[in-house]
Formats: structure tokens, sequence, C-alpha cells
């Protein structure tokens, strides 16, 4: 149990940074956002939807990750900041 909790904050660590880079260096605030969901469509294609509780739990935190680093992007260049310009 404790492994899967270790491995969910990884997963949700993991993609919003990786999230955060995407959408830094696209200069699309959405772009991690489109790159889940295209991942996701695709699992689902590959394993059919049998996918047992915990890899729904950790696609839901990599989703969470991943949108949660879009709108820190928006945000901060809503507020100014050069360096998301």
């Amino acid at each position: 149990m404790v492994m899967i909790m270790l491995l969910a904050l990884l997963a949700l660590i993991v993609s919003f940074g990786a999230g955060f880079i995407l959408n830094m260096l696209t200069k699309f605030w959405m772009s991690s956002g489109v790159v889940f969901v295209g991942l996701f469509i695709y699992i689902m294609l590959k394993v059919g939807g049998s996918l047992q509780l915990v890899d729904w739990i950790l696609l839901l935190l990599v989703a969470f990750g991943a949108f949660s680093s879009a709108f820190a992007i928006r945000t901060l260049k809503s507020r100014g900041f050069r360096m998301f310009q």
C-alpha cells in the first residue's frame, strides 16, 4: 500500500513537471492537456479498457498533474511573468 501511494505521488509530481516544461517550451498553455488526452486514448486502445483500480488512480493523478501545470502556466502568463510570454 505504501508503494502504491509513493508511486501515485511520484506520478503526480513527474506529470506536473513534464507538463510545465512542455507548456513553457511550446508557448501554448494547454499542450500538456492535449498530450495527456492523446496518451489516454492510446492506452485505452491498447488495453481495451480493462484497467485495474490502481491504474485508474495513476491515470487520474497524471491527468491532474498535466492539467494543473497548464493552469499554472496560464496564471503565470496572465500575471505578466516575462519568462512565460
